[in-house]
């Protein structure tokens, strides 16, 4: 599966996105997730100084990154 990166401002101060995670987002979001292959659905709240990562699911299929992005109007 190729590396995607989709986003959706959802306000002034909130993007959601859609992408691998990577180690600044894992460690942004303050979690513990075992497994990071696939592709995250999060939320980046950039008013907080540091930005704060909330990981919001998994999503272990390509099929179900395309779906997303539609049903959410990821760019």
């Amino acid at each position: 599966m190729a590396d995607y990166y989709l986003s959706a401002d959802l306000d002034n101060e909130t993007t959601l996105c859609l992408s691998p995670l990577t180690d600044k987002r894992l460690e942004m979001a303050g979690a513990e997730v075992s497994d990071i292959s696939g592709y995250f659905l999060y939320t980046v709240q950039r008013s907080c100084q540091p930005e704060r990562v909330e990981i919001l699911a998994r999503v272990a299929t390509e099929d179900a990154v395309w779906r997303l992005k539609s049903m959410f109007g990821l760019s």
